[in-house]
């Protein structure tokens, strides 16, 4: 794992990375798996997942996931700051269900952020629900299905979660062209440029996918 706790505020340029953002549970081989999630600092505390687990604070799903070292592989990013990498040093970055949890002028902010990181062809692969799709689910009747999927909120507990914005692959490439990248297209399920995209995608039914090249 690469730690950026430690390091100057934007990583040297001499080795080029595949940079995930917001991996959670998902890290990929070979990448820079990065997440805000609170299960980082908790995987650094010894004993602290059992602990929480046993007390009916962790589910047996996350408990074990922590037993299989998937939190302790993350690298704390967080995407509403300045990304710590230098110009011209990331290959491939990819995204998979993040921005929508940012808010719009977040996500500008982020594209802008990425074109600056990516060297010169990479490439930056976007995976979000379709809001094409999430459309067609709206009932005049009873929209109450349609608001809890677009807004991914269905009990109190789960607003830390919420989504804040949508996306259609027609804002997704203004907004990728607007930042400076070359090329954009929305693209299939595990087809694309994308490096280890077959292992990296997921959820193709509700998702859009979506590639930039700088």
């Amino acid at each position: 794992m690469i730690s950026l706790a430690n390091r100057p505020s934007k990583l040297s340029s001499s080795k080029m990375l595949k940079v995930q953002l917001g991996a959670f549970d998902r890290p990929a081989n070979g990448w820079l798996n990065t997440d805000i999630t609170p299960h980082i600092w908790i995987a650094k505390i010894p004993l602290l997942p059992r602990i929480l687990y046993s007390a009916g604070f962790m589910t047996e799903e996350r408990y074990h996931q922590h037993m299989n070292g998937i939190f302790s592989s993350l690298t704390y990013l967080n995407l509403s700051k300045p990304l710590p990498f230098a110009d011209n040093s990331v290959n491939a970055v990819f995204s998979s269900h993040v921005f929508e949890h940012l808010f719009m002028d977040e996500v500008e902010r982020l594209i802008e952020e990425i074109h600056r990181c990516l060297t010169p062809g990479g490439v930056c692969r976007v995976v979000v629900p379709d809001l094409e799709k999430i459309i067609k689910i709206f009932d005049r009747q009873d929209p109450r299905h349609f608001v809890s999927v677009m807004f991914e909120v269905s009990a109190r507990r789960n607003v830390k979660n919420a989504h804040h914005s949508g996306f259609t692959g027609s804002l997704l490439e203004k907004l990728f062209r607007e930042a400076g990248f070359s090329e954009t297209a929305v693209l299939s399920y595990r087809v694309g440029r994308c490096p280890d995209v077959e292992e990296l995608d997921n959820r193709p039914e509700e998702s859009l996918f979506f590639e930039a090249i700088k």
